[in-house]
């Protein structure tokens, strides 16, 4: 891939251009702030009908998930119109369930506001992912551009299949296929998003987002007729066609719209790359871009038989998992590190303010990080030690009146007792037998140390007895 094809993105009208209500619509919003049960922390996205947020939610067990909120623009929030293709929009992805097509999980409405809330997929929309691919100068492997491709054919094709409850076609049409609506994930996932959001195109005051998306519009949808299946293959063909030769497709004439180049068609042949069975691919985009409805694949899964039979003739076979290692070697570890950067951000204002400590001997620095004092030829003091005094016993005094006490060693104690029972006895007339005073801490346990000098004191006053009685 070339870096002509990011060169040419869908063109933002300039500031004079846009409608004032637009223009502050577009900075009106300071983030983080909320929307219903949503924290908005980025916005990712905008356009002719909606802003495009990053935001968080709370689950009933007290987590959090990162989903994506599409509001509504004010001058366009009262419409009835496009409140009933919003609602339209949510009402047919909450029918899909494809692992391809972005899941849609509400419609609401808070205050003045309408949005729709969505599944988030971390990484690029493949509009970004081709810009970020030509300004790092890095080649886009058309192995990778068939797995894609293909991935968006399988979300059309359920979605075209589609029944409703009672078993009748639905008759989805996307009719707005293109880069800004191909999400592809650091995991390798490519998802379809914006299901019917185009049929809001005609509303009033939208035209500039209708002329964006001609660019990958098929004849009949820029001529305005009926749509059916095959305009979405026309879109995914031009897809493809852009991805292999590297550059736009549509390119309109001094004087001319993108909508006339469209209406148009004028398909040039793809620019040879040296590819294996290279006629056969060509084939494979010329009968997806053909201007005449019954000469097109009928359905996004004619297409993709045709697309898979080429990859494995020529072994231009590429998973999901090998996809995803390449754009997050590429381009994935900056973006993933922002992005964590700012959810830690909206977690710490969510749990709010911050006792900050500074420690002593530290100088405050402020936002700058420069000193408060700044002297080149200033000596740092070194940082004060608080010195604490090491814990000493206190006593106090006793109150009036009162005998202090101290506490007495073991052995000193079982002295005293032995020195008291001598006295007693001496005082009923009984000469004191010498009294073997065992120290607690000789026995063992406290237990059986007054235990034993218990028997002794006993078997002393045994003997005294004794002898008084012989005397």
């Amino acid at each position: 891939m070339t870096a002509a094809l990011a060169a040419q993105p869908t063109p933002t009208p300039p500031p004079s251009a846009v409608p004032s209500s637009r223009r502050k619509q577009r900075a009106s919003r300071r983030l983080p702030c909320k929307l219903g049960p949503y924290t908005l922390f980025e916005r990712i996205g905008y356009g002719g009908m909606a802003n495009v947020y990053l935001a968080r939610q709370k689950t009933e067990r007290g987590g959090h998930r990162l989903c994506v909120i599409k509001e509504v623009l004010p001058e366009l929030a009262h419409d009835a119109r496009m409140a009933e293709m919003l609602a339209e929009e949510a009402r047919i992805t909450s029918l899909l369930r494809h692992k391809n097509v972005v899941e849609v999980h509400e419609i609401g409405r808070d205050g003045e506001s309408v949005y729709l809330a969505m599944e988030y997929v971390e990484g690029f929309d493949l509009r970004e992912l081709l810009r970020r691919a030509a300004a790092a100068k890095v080649p886009f492997p058309v192995a990778y551009s068939l797995m894609l491709v293909g991935d968006v054919l399988r979300g059309l094709d359920s979605a075209h299949r589609w029944k409703d409850e009672a078993g009748a076609p639905l008759g989805i049409v996307h009719r707005d296929v293109s880069p800004a609506n191909v999400l592809v994930s650091f995991e390798g996932e490519v998802k379809l998003c914006d299901f019917g959001i185009a049929q809001a195109g005609t509303v009033s005051g939208v035209d500039t987002a209708f002329q964006g998306k001609a660019g990958y519009m098929s004849p009949e949808q820029a001529r305005g007729e009926a749509l059916t299946a095959t305009s979405d293959v026309f879109a995914v063909g031009i897809i493809l066609w852009e991805l292999l030769a590297g550059r736009r497709l549509y390119k309109a004439q001094p004087g001319e719209t993108l909508l006339q180049a469209s209406r148009r068609a004028e398909i040039p042949e793809l620019p040879s790359r040296g590819l294996p069975e290279e006629d056969e691919l060509f084939g494979i985009v010329r009968r997806a871009l053909a201007t005449e409805t019954d000469e097109r694949y009928p359905t996004a899964a004619a297409m993709l038989r045709d697309l898979e039979a080429y990859a494995a003739k020529t072994r231009m076979l590429a998973s999901s998992i090998q996809f995803g290692a390449w754009l997050t070697q590429h381009f994935g570890k900056e973006v993933i590190s922002e992005r964590r950067g700012r959810q830690r951000a909206i977690e710490a204002i969510e749990r709010g303010p911050v006792a900050v400590i500074t420690p002593i001997g530290k100088r405050a620095r402020p936002a700058n990080g420069n000193a408060v004092e700044k002297n080149a030829n200033h000596t740092p003091t070194p940082p004060t030690q608080r010195v604490v005094p090491r814990k000493e016993s206190v006593v106090e005094a006793p109150p009036s009146g009162v005998r202090q006490t101290r506490s007495l060693d073991p052995a000193e104690r079982e002295k005293r007792l032995a020195k008291k029972r001598r006295k007693a006895l001496k005082a009923q007339g009984q000469s004191s037998a010498p009294v073997k005073v065992v120290p607690r801490e000789a026995s063992e346990g406290g237990y059986a140390g007054a235990i034993l000098l218990l028997a002794a004191a006993m078997v002393a006053g045994l003997v005294m007895l004794q002898l008084t009685a012989g005397g």
